[in-house]
């Protein structure tokens, strides 16, 4: 094989970022509108998506109640229209039960897309956060009960802010404070958002210099599914209705 022709098979830095690009971004058009996926993701792994339609003489770009399915599926749909509304108005939208939408000429089609695009995602960001806390809430409250019963009131510190290697400030759900160490215990929930949280955090403090030891509290382990392996690779996982013993060495 000759130089050339080895070139020749190797993608150019052009192509490939042509081809990455591409898939960021995806355009489909249906009947009389158009869809675009944009780079932003769902709790559920789903692009958020815009669709515009032509409306007279102006472009309307809503999110097609993309944002209202996804959190439809978690029972938070109540939640959506004072949240939308809310979120959306920081940037002039409009909203209604299910929709966030905007008119605008053929200038403002760009801002109009990124506009709608990023309301859309904020709504179900913060939807899928209330609903994270509010899980996380219920295994605190027993967790804190736990700990106190199993070391002593003495040794635990509950709602503790913690500095991480990044100097960002973690509130965990409590800390214990043994002559052993310092233990991390933080209550995480089953949604995505509350184990993308709590493993970042245990990622930040297990760069310290003299790092705690981290344990995720989780209310039953097998409704963590995949997520189970992913708060596992950042600390140390127990459930909370686990022994005495089970915490002890969660704690060693």
């Amino acid at each position: 094989m000759t130089m050339d022709s080895h070139a020749d098979i190797i993608p150019s830095i052009t192509d490939a970022v042509d081809r990455v690009a591409a898939e960021l971004v995806r355009v489909s058009h249906w009947g009389q509108s158009s869809y675009i996926n944009l780079p932003l993701f769902f709790p559920s792994g789903t692009a958020a998506s815009v669709r515009i339609s032509k409306i007279g003489n102006t472009f309307r770009v809503d999110d097609s109640g993309f944002a209202f399915r996804e959190i439809e599926t978690i029972g938070f749909d109540r939640s959506f229209p004072k949240i939308a509304a809310r979120l959306a108005g920081v940037e002039r939208l409009s909203t209604d039960r299910r929709v966030i939408y905007t008119d605008t000429d053929e200038a403002g089609l760009y801002r109009a897309i990124c506009d709608v695009g990023f309301a859309s995602h904020a709504v179900v960001s913060e939807i899928y956060s209330r609903a994270a806390d509010d899980e996380s809430t219920d295994v605190e409250d027993y967790l804190r009960e736990r700990l106190e019963s199993i070391f002593g009131s003495s040794h635990v510190e509950p709602e503790k802010d913690i500095i991480g290697a990044s100097s960002h400030a973690w509130k965990v759900s409590a800390t214990l404070h043994l002559p052993s160490g310092l233990t991390v215990f933080q209550a995480v929930g089953t949604h995505a958002y509350s184990v993308y949280k709590a493993s970042t955090a245990f990622h930040d403090l297990n760069g310290l210099p003299t790092p705690p030891r981290c344990v995720a509290v989780v209310k039953d382990k097998e409704a963590m599914g995949v997520n189970l392996n992913v708060l596992a690779q950042a600390g140390r996982v127990i459930q909370g209705d686990q022994t005495d013993d089970a915490y002890r060495a969660a704690a060693a």
